[in-house]
């Protein structure tokens, strides 16, 4: 059974056992209380947190954590700090990593550091995963955060990485979506030639496991009934997508927000590509937000 709702995946994740979680830049008050929330459910077990030692001390305390669950290590700067806990996941077991307090270049920086980092996939990309009234279950966005314009090949890597997120959810075939202005096939317009490329590519089996369609623009892409008035009457995408994949960062961002302020939406976010799960929220995310990243993090951690 496939889960739709972060209310199904809290209750799923739940019954799993407590993994290590490494922390970089952890002095920020609403990821420690992201992180008590995750110790109450219980899914989440030591946080190695690196930073300045006196500066999270304070916000486990004004979080109300219990200070048994982190080991705190000490860093000179925020460089580090990512560079520690990235440290964590090669050397001391954890499943997670969260963004702290650092900016996102230091963050992947970190990921990305070609003897001490954690890449796994030809590149990162970021994904954001939307639970809405008005959609009737995940719709995943991508990449809102890191890939400004991706090339062919980079929107191929970003559908294959989200291939372990859709199994932890139980998708076993998700429907991908390639959004562009129109649905027809122009050389004026790159996103639509991507698209089509990307289409070819998975009816030949170079991608594989995934049901892919486009250029589509927004409205026949989200609506079925939209779709058929604009004469596209076979599709298995339209109406259904579980993965929107925009020409670039400016469009997904965008569409990201616009769900968030104006479709009640709440959401979870994951750089995907690494050897773990890797959180990476906004500065605006509340403990909630976050927390809902950990909970995909921690689904994903047990594929």
């Amino acid at each position: 059974m496939a889960i739709t709702s972060y209310a199904g995946l809290k209750k799923t994740v739940g019954t799993f056992p407590p993994v290590i979680v490494a922390v970089a830049a952890a002095a920020d008050l609403e990821v420690v209380g992201s992180l008590k929330l995750a110790h109450e459910i219980g899914f989440i077990g030591t946080c190695i947190v690196t930073g300045d030692p006196k500066a999270i001390e304070r916000c486990i305390a004004e979080a109300h954590d219990d200070p048994k669950h982190y080991e705190i290590v000490a860093a000179k700067n925020d460089a580090e700090a990512g560079l520690l806990a990235v440290q964590a996941v090669r050397e001391r077991g954890a499943k997670i990593l969260v963004k702290g307090s650092l900016k996102s270049e230091l963050y992947l920086k970190a990921i990305l550091d070609k003897e001490q980092g954690i890449k796994s996939s030809p590149v990162l990309s970021n994904i954001s995963l939307f639970e809405m009234p008005s959609y009737h279950k995940f719709l995943g966005v991508s990449d809102n955060a890191i890939l400004v314009a991706p090339t062919l090949e980079e929107k191929k890597a970003i559908i294959e990485n989200t291939r372990p997120l859709w199994k932890a959810l139980g998708i076993e075939t998700p429907k991908v979506g390639l959004l562009a202005a129109v649905e027809t096939v122009s050389q004026k317009q790159p996103a639509t030639v991507d698209a089509a490329l990307l289409v070819m590519m998975a009816q030949r089996g170079q991608i594989k496991g995934f049901i892919i369609e486009g250029p589509f623009g927004y409205d026949a892409l989200i609506s079925a009934e939209a779709a058929q008035v604009k004469g596209i009457k076979s599709s298995l995408v339209c109406g259904n997508p579980d993965l929107i994949v925009a020409p670039n960062l400016e469009t997904a961002n965008s569409l990201g927000k616009c769900y968030k302020f104006h479709g009640n939406a709440t959401w979870g976010g994951l750089v995907l590509g690494a050897l773990v799960p890797a959180v990476l929220n906004s500065r605006s995310d509340d403990a909630q937000n976050r927390l809902n990243s950990l909970l995909l993090a921690r689904a994903m951690a047990a594929v």
